[in-house]
Parts: C-alpha cells; structure tokens; sequence
C-alpha cells in the first residue's frame, strides 16, 4: 500500500504564545489534510499534551492512507460500518497484530474525530459506526484484554520491543562518519543487549579500553565466549554486565579499527572527550524519526503508535529476553542471575519481568503464581526501573 499522507510537527502563534502540534499532510506536495490537521490543532489549542496528539495524529493517518488507497472512498462519507469493522479486524488487528487496548483507543480517537469533522463541516456524517467484529476477533479481544490487564500492571507489553523490531530500528542508526556510526550502533545495543542506562554507557568511569581488554584476557583464560565488565550504576552502584559473543566481536573490531582516537574508552566523541549523559537518548530518537519517515507503511505505524517504545524499553527489552531465557528453561539461570545484571535492589523487580515473561510464553499458571506474589501488600520494587 502507498504512503501517500504522512505526519508533520508544526509550531504557530496563538493568543500571544506560541503552541506546537503534529498535522497530517500530503507526503508529495506537503499540503496539509484539511479536516484531520484542523482537528489536531483543535487539540493543541485545548492543551492537550505532545504525545497524545502524536498518538491521535498516527492513528488518524493510518486510516486516512488506508482511505487514499480504496478507490470505492474519495470522502469521509463513504465509510460505511463494514468497512470500518473490517479496518479494525484485517487491518489493525491481523496485518499490524495491535493490542487489545490499542484497539479501544483507535475507537475512542476515531469517534471524537468523526464527531468533529461533522460539527465543523468537513462531514456531513457523524460518528456512527459499531466497530462490531467477528465473533472470533471478539473472544480474542477479550481474551487478551482480560489477561492483559490482570497480568500486565506495569505495562511491559507496550515496552517490550521484540528482537526483530530492534533489528530493523539499527538499520536506521547513522552517522556523519563511519566512526561514529559504529560508536553509535554499540551504545544501541549495550542497551538492548546488555541492559544499560543512557548515562551508564557514556560515563567515563565505565568501558575503559584497559578494563575490556582485562575482560577479554579472562575471558579467553577461561575458555568463555561472553566477557563480563564492572559499570557503575544509579547511586555509584557496581554491578556486572554480560557482553554476549555477537556484541562481543563489534567491540572488539570496533577498537582495533579505532584506536587511535578512542582516549582509553569506549565511547567517547571523535575527540575522545565524554559524550553528554543523554546522547544516547538523543540518537535513539533521530534513528526513531528516521525509521518512521523511511520504513514501511505497517513498520512505520507500529513504532509511531507506540510511544513506549523508548531508548529505556531497550532495558525493559533486555530484562524481559533474558526472562525469557529463564522462564523457557533454554538456559538454567535463577531469578538471581538477572537481578544481578540489571542491578536491581530489590528482588521483586526481576519478579516482574519473569512474570511478563511466563505471560509471553504462554505459562499461565506460572505467571498467576508470580501475581499473587506481586499484589501482596508488602511487594516492594525499584520505582526508578519503571519510571521512564
């Protein structure tokens, strides 16, 4: 299907201050939607926040793309409640497999949109669809929705970006330099592969060249593939990250390449000074924009719907893969094992990952079992770790 409206932001002055909103437009001429920008304005000027008209914005393009593509639409009007039911079950939930509850809010932003562009003369036509589906599609739904809010309360499902996902978001991590691309390529993956903080891997007092050639060193002493490495933590706290073969072998080619202008760490500007403690943060979002100007339609619209998809769900993602590793049995790890490398203080955290992890795998009664645990008055957790 042809992208043929895209999503744009914009700044422009109101009653003496200046407001930003997204607007949808034409992605060949760059004129805007008519009916779906002025809507999105209308949000801005009732205040409402960035990211939740971002949130409207590309739930509003996709079905306007969606429009552009049928030649039985040319207009609003010509929705009819079957076209709408089959948007929701073909489109949204077989080709982009969208949740339960990305489901509820398409239908929440869908009819107040529908309701405006009548009330402003942009339709003749309210809102007046059922969003009925087939009787299969709606034991699913509701499947999903039930154990997804019993067995989901800290959200990990709109933070976990599967490995597929993370694969196509670095194709999309660039560079001036082919230095600092491949810099930039391993601050992504200490984090999905190694469970990292943004400031932990551009801090000085970790990844000095002279500790990771120590941990190679010992590494090949003791026959191992994987090399491990002391960083300091929230609180100047130590613990010991795992480097597994395949970010292991990046690294390595990445210093003997650029030596010469690393400064004794590995990771630093191309002048070998210390990056700022949200860079990575920053390149995360660039490498995100670029992936959802570029990509395909359906990949686009996934990682623009889901705004918890941030370079923290790269540590969420970590915890939860390593969980899964548990909680399948590939390899005999305890709960110990990931709560030390992700540093947690308490051990209930890592409960929660391993109970989302059970969940995905679908071992329910293990996943009951660590939700008593969870709902106990006494369950204490690392606030910070879910924070962001």
């Amino acid at each position: 299907m042809n992208t043929l409206f895209v999503t744009k932001d914009i700044e422009f002055e109101y009653g003496g201050r200046i407001l930003k909103t997204t607007v949808i437009a034409d992605a060949m001429t760059n004129t805007l939607h008519g009916g779906a920008s002025s809507y999105l304005l209308s949000l801005a000027l009732t205040r409402k926040s960035d990211n939740t008209i971002k949130k409207y914005a590309s739930q509003i393009k996709s079905l306007i793309n969606e429009m552009a593509n049928d030649p039985d639409i040319s207009g609003f009007d010509d929705i009819t409640d079957v076209m709408m039911s089959n948007y929701l079950e073909l489109v949204l939930m077989g080709e982009r497999e969208n949740t339960a509850s990305t489901i509820d809010q398409v239908q929440q932003t869908l009819t107040g949109f529908f309701e405006y562009l009548k009330d402003q003369g942009f339709a003749q036509k309210g809102h007046r669809f059922t969003y009925s589906l087939s009787l299969e599609a709606e034991l699913k739904l509701a499947k999903t929705k039930g154990r997804q809010n019993s067995h989901d309360p800290f959200k990990l499902s709109e933070r976990y970006i599967p490995q597929n996902q993370f694969g196509l978001f670095m194709k999309y991590v660039d560079g001036k330099t082919p230095y600092i691309k491949d810099r930039n390529e391993i601050i992504m993956r200490l984090a999905y592969e190694a469970g990292c903080r943004r400031h932990e891997i551009t801090w000085f007092k970790n990844f000095s060249l002279l500790e990771i050639e120590a941990a190679i060193k010992k590494s090949e002493r003791d026959n191992l593939n994987e090399i491990y490495l002391n960083i300091f933590g929230k609180g100047r706290k130590m613990r010991k990250i795992c480097i597994e073969p395949p970010l292991r072998r990046k690294i390595e080619e990445f210093i003997r390449r650029y030596k010469h202008q690393l400064n004794g760490q590995l990771i630093c500007s191309a002048s070998g000074q210390e990056l700022a403690s949200d860079y990575a943060s920053k390149i995360f979002i660039r490498a995100k924009k670029k992936l959802i100007k570029e990509a395909s339609l359906q990949d686009a619209d996934r990682w623009e719907s889901n705004t918890g998809w941030t370079f923290h769900a790269f540590r969420h993602s970590y915890a939860t893969n390593l969980g899964l590793r548990i909680e399948s049995g590939e390899e005999k790890l305890g709960r110990s094992y990931l709560m030390d490398r992700l540093g947690h203080n308490h051990p209930q955290t890592t409960l929660i990952y391993l109970h989302f992890a059970a969940g995905l795998l679908g071992r329910l009664r293990e996943a009951d079992k660590y939700e008593v645990e969870m709902r106990a008055k006494s369950f204490v957790y690392d606030r910070e770790e879910f924070a962001g």
